[in-house]
């Protein structure tokens, strides 16, 4: 089995390929649809997940003979769950899945278009969940599967940017992230061309897949470019905390005090939501303390490492989440006192 280190590494790796892609949809024909699905999209990318619930709770409603309504409110719960650093209604999003399968093995045509698409953003998100409980053979034998029904739909129609993006994002990050096992060869370069092509153009999909571009820039080392890109889209979406975090990243290779602008307004962003987000607190208080840290700033590096340390009563759920983080903020602060002594 591998270890700790490759499995984390692993799971990081579906939860950028099977969260942020299924975030989205390719176009439907039914103008109802279409409308209820670009409305809710729009209210999870505003982070608006109270609306975006209800939204697709009238796509559920109105179109029953749809797995749509229940795969989306799935999103919904898992997007604000990973935003707010909070557990996962984990019974509730298997039960939208198991629902959405069910009415998927209804179908009369199950070599459609879309028939292969839902059956690929069940998989996979039932691939990520075995992921986070440890699963590592659900995961494997579920993920796999995703990308067979995912090359099903390029296989009707070789533009279906949704299957493009999905596959694409899948063939660079199993590059990356499980170069580790033997069986995955490197698609790097044609996981990146399929992703390129899948946000040619405008669509629901795009901003998915700029995410996933985003990242792979700067696992590329190419930080301009992801600097460039993202600031490109927050023109559209500019409270997105998923675009701002990408920003950060970027801009601590190019420009440590921008950097830290730009974490200071995600911290902010936090704050403003209605529940305590301590987990993203330390974790951007953190980062802002490794930046000043890194412009020679220790006083200000050793006052938020105080500050993250000083906050007592985590949840359960907190602690086991934030243990290794607390272990690097004290040995950090342990640094910074260290240098500000020889002085």
């Amino acid at each position: 089995m591998p270890g700790t280190e490759h499995l984390a590494r692993y799971k990081l790796f579906f939860l950028i390929f099977f969260l942020l892609p299924t975030a989205f949809a390719q176009s439907y024909p039914d103008k109802q649809v279409d409308f209820l699905l670009k409305k809710g999209i729009a209210n999870i990318m505003e982070q608006s997940y109270d609306e975006a619930e209800k939204t697709f709770l009238t796509l559920d409603e109105s179109f029953p003979n749809l797995p749509f309504g229940k795969l989306y409110l799935a999103a919904v719960l898992i997007t604000k769950a990973n935003d707010l650093a909070i557990p996962f209604e984990n019974e509730k999003i298997e039960k939208y899945l198991d629902e959405a399968e069910s009415i998927v093995d209804k179908s009369n045509n199950k070599k459609s278009l879309w028939t292969n698409y839902y059956l690929g953003m069940i998989n996979g998100y039932r691939a990520y969940f075995a992921s986070v409980q440890g699963k590592w053979f659900s995961t494997f034998t579920n993920g796999i599967n995703a990308v067979n029904y995912f090359e099903n739909c390029l296989k009707i129609d070789s533009s279906f940017s949704e299957a493009l993006i999905a596959i694409g994002t899948y063939k660079y990050w199993k590059s990356v992230k499980a170069a580790w096992l033997p069986f995955f060869a490197d698609e790097k370069i044609e996981g990146f061309k399929l992703l390129s092509k899948g946000i040619e153009k405008e669509n629901y999909s795009y901003a998915s897949g700029v995410v996933s571009l985003l990242w792979i820039y700067i696992n590329q080392k190419k930080s301009p470019s992801a600097i460039s890109l993202a600031e490109e889209v927050l023109k559209k979406y500019p409270n997105n905390r998923n675009f701002k975090w990408a920003l950060a990243r970027a801009y601590e290779d190019v420009n440590l005090s921008k950097a830290i602008e730009i974490h200071y307004e995600l911290l902010a962003s936090y704050a403003s939501t209605k529940q305590a987000n301590r987990i993203n607190e330390v974790v951007l208080k953190h980062r802002i303390a490794q930046d000043y840290e890194r412009q020679g700033e220790n006083k200000k590096a050793l006052l938020l490492c105080n500050e993250i340390l000083s906050i007592k009563r985590f949840t359960s759920y907190e602690q086991q989440q934030l243990e290794e983080r607390l272990d690097k903020v004290l040995a950090l602060r342990n640094k910074v006192m260290s240098l500000e002594n020889e002085k």
